[in-house]
């Protein structure tokens, strides 16, 4: 836990999977290998950024810098709301992703 006190910032919880769900406008477009995410307190406000290290999509047009996602975390029930990918790098497609908020959920997707 990183805390900070004079500035205001506070690492407050992480979560990963091996592997989660990609959606976007609400249809599945492919999955993420080796996805982790970390909550941030700064300035009164949440923050959310994560890194994966694969990004694998059905349509190749979908796999590129700058695409709005849902991340669909199935086995802790949790969804990772209009995540952007910040960064990713070709030919293993890893990268780094920012969200605006985290949400839970119960039965399927």
């Amino acid at each position: 836990m990183i805390i900070k006190v004079g500035t205001m910032i506070k690492m407050e919880k992480t979560c990963g999977s091996p592997k989660v769900e990609v959606m976007k406008d609400g249809k599945r477009i492919g999955h993420m290998d080796g996805m982790n995410v970390i909550q941030w307190f700064l300035k009164n406000k949440y923050k959310y950024t994560g890194t994966f290290s694969r990004f694998i999509t059905e349509d190749p047009d979908d796999s590129h810098s700058g695409i709005r996602i849902d991340i669909v975390i199935p086995e802790k029930h949790l969804i990772i709301k209009d995540a952007c990918i910040e960064w990713m790098k070709s030919p293993l497609n890893n990268g780094t992703f920012n969200a605006k908020r985290i949400e839970s959920y119960e039965g399927p997707i």
